[in-house]
């Protein structure tokens, strides 16, 4: 772990996918870091491109969270259920806001965060969109998936974050005639 948090957080961006890091580091550098008393940063609007055939990759580093602020910031008890409730894909459409209570309503997430040594994670989004063009109809599939960047977590605990990515991921799934 290095004394540079804006290094931290971009080597483990490298986890899910190879970022500019150029603009990354920028943006991360003009939003500033948390304050000692604020549970996260929202950074201004950025987003990366990646094509790879039919697939189109999105990616968008949205807040930077205080980990020595993440066991304030836990819902727990009546909290928890209310969050649940007022936070469900049914009526909210905000991915973020999904993403974000679920983060804050997941012991297990909240714990290695905590836990992890670094004083900063990053929160992104991940977009990845598939566009199969094969027989009459015109199919496409988008999944949205929360990005959880902890610098200095080792191997098998990023299991842990990968399931959490996983499990709140959202998929989306049209078909379009042709024309």
């Amino acid at each position: 772990m290095s004394a540079d948090f804006v290094d931290d957080l971009v080597q483990a961006v490298k986890r899910v996918l190879e970022p500019d890091i150029a603009r990354l580091k920028e943006v991360l550098i003009i939003s500033g870091m948390p304050e000692e008393t604020q549970n996260l940063r929202y950074l201004g609007f950025n987003r990366q491109c990646v094509h790879k055939e039919t697939v189109t990759i999105f990616f968008s580093a949205v807040a930077i969270i205080n980990n020595r602020r993440m066991t304030v910031w836990q819902h727990k008890g009546y909290m928890k259920t209310i969050s649940q409730f007022v936070f469900n894909p049914r009526w909210t459409r905000n991915e973020l806001d999904l993403f974000i209570n679920a983060l804050r309503c997941s012991p297990e997430i909240i714990d290695l965060i905590a836990g992890s040594g670094a004083p900063y994670s990053l929160l992104g989004i991940l977009e990845i969109e598939d566009r199969n063009n094969a027989g009459i109809f015109k199919r496409w599939s988008r999944r949205i998936r929360p990005v959880l960047a902890i610098p200095g977590i080792e191997a098998p605990r990023i299991n842990t974050v990968t399931a959490f990515e996983k499990a709140n991921e959202i998929r989306k799934r049209a078909k379009r005639k042709s024309m």
